[in-house]
């Protein structure tokens, strides 16, 4: 078969109509609940190009950076972090000399187009840049935000190195939903696949190889494989659409032939046609159930605290939790269907917080003391959120200063730790709370004696 068929009838199977005839479950194949691996292992993770088989080369890192080689030149998917990048680039272009005829980046997330700068002599020889049509719009609102987001969230969070100018390297060509993109270099067929949302923002641009049933996927699962969607992240950035997100796996698996090679952004590769078409189902399954759980409980009266107690995946739809985690996305759920207002404290609607009045309620309780006592008990009950409630009321009746009642948030924070990594080992959620334990530790030393 000549090339132009082959790419149009990959583009027919990307372009296959979201809910379709669900494929059988396959019971012979095993689809993990949870993963040795958590996304904090990323940060360690060094620089290092090995061979993924003799077309693909890989440079590992934070964020993985391949290469495709052919005759008529490299094509290079997602560039990495801003201080791992150029390393990056130097490695594989040691293993593969040769033109770079394309640069794919997944999408605009800084460990995955971080590294741009270091590809712009390339793109000033003609190199041609491919991204999602969303890019352009998510690039910037990442930017415009991150002196707040990095300030407040992501830098308590994950301290790395500072940024770079990556973000003002452009586009040369967008890929839309609607159509993708193929292309060919070296007699090798490429597909460029445009996601109508993923687990890590709107513009995934994946990047398929028909011919190899190769797929990379960047971000599209997130940093895990298989893993809950992150619908949102508490670091800060706009809800994911979970429709759009079963839409786009519904597109994964209507891919003819069948993916038998993943290439995830993060950690290693992932074999098998009948895994990778099992973990795509059960993926979609999952993400779809979370919905018409949340909506079911809303239509029913439930409040968006109760649904995120609630719902659970059922057995033979968990998965991992390391990133995306099912309570916070129930409540990602509500709100992008309804808003933020719950139309239940009339007061939400108005500029004032609920931490305005907590220093009348410490006078009214009598000082700090039966608050923190309160909380204490609390936590001795093994309800460590409850007794966090009542500690930042306490907190707002002290005048920000340190009071006897840190020590029980230190516990309190500790006990929600150690529950996180006994369970999901969600890497948000131990991020944040690390970053707490930390800054409660350093008030509790500062008012030592």
């Amino acid at each position: 078969m000549s090339p132009i068929p082959r790419i149009l009838l990959a583009v027919a199977a990307v372009l296959a109509l979201s809910g379709g005839t669900r494929s059988p479950a396959r019971a012979d194949t095993e689809v993990p609940a949870d993963l040795s691996e958590r996304a904090g292992d990323l940060m360690k993770l060094p620089v290092a190009v090995t061979a993924i088989d003799d077309l693909v080369l890989r440079a590992s890192g934070i964020g993985n950076v391949f290469l495709v080689k052919t005759p008529g030149g490299n094509v290079v998917y997602d560039t990495g972090v801003p201080w791992q990048g150029a390393e990056q680039r130097e490695q594989l272009l040691a293993a593969a000399a040769g033109r770079v005829s394309h640069v794919v980046v997944s999408h605009a997330h800084a460990d995955h187009n971080g590294g741009l700068e270091a590809w712009q002599g390339d793109f000033e020889r003609g190199t041609e840049l491919i991204a999602h049509e969303r890019y352009p719009y998510t690039n910037r609102i990442y930017g415009d935000t991150e002196p707040y987001l990095w300030r407040v969230r992501t830098g308590s969070m994950y301290p790395v190195p500072d940024k770079s100018g990556h973000r003002n390297v452009v586009p040369s060509r967008l890929v839309p939903v609607s159509s993708g993109y193929s292309f060919e270099v070296g007699g090798v067929d490429f597909v460029a696949i445009a996601a109508r949302n993923s687990a890590e923002g709107e513009d995934a641009l994946l990047l398929w190889l028909p011919d190899h049933g190769i797929l990379f996927s960047g971000d599209f699962f997130g940093p895990l494989y298989p893993m809950f969607p992150n619908l949102y992240t508490i670091r800060g950035e706009k809800l994911r659409d979970p429709l759009d997100y079963v839409d786009s796996l519904d597109r994964l698996l209507a891919l003819r032939p069948r993916p038998k090679l993943l290439l995830p952004a993060h950690f290693d590769e992932v074999e098998g046609v009948e895994y990778i078409q099992r973990t795509l189902e059960v993926t979609r399954d999952a993400t779809q159930y979370v919905y018409d759980e949340t909506v079911k409980g809303m239509n029913a009266g439930r409040s968006v605290y109760q649904l995120m107690a609630e719902i659970e995946l059922p057995p033979e739809l968990r998965i991992s939790q390391g990133h995306g985690k099912v309570s916070w996305s129930v409540r990602a759920i509500w709100e992008l269907l309804a808003g933020w207002f719950s139309f239940e404290d009339t007061a939400d609607l108005y500029p004032v917080p609920a931490r305005a009045v907590h220093a009348d309620v410490v006078e009214l309780a009598g000082g700090t003391g039966p608050l923190v006592a309160r909380a204490r008990s609390w936590l001795e009950r093994g309800e460590p959120v409850k007794a966090l409630r009542l500690l930042d009321i306490a907190r707002g009746g002290s005048g920000g200063q340190p009071f006897p009642g840190d020590d029980v948030r230190l516990a309190a924070l500790e006990a929600l730790l150690a529950e996180s990594r006994a369970t999901t080992g969600n890497f948000s959620e131990t991020s944040f709370l690390g970053a707490r334990i930390s800054a409660a530790r350093r008030r509790i030393a500062a008012a030592s004696p």
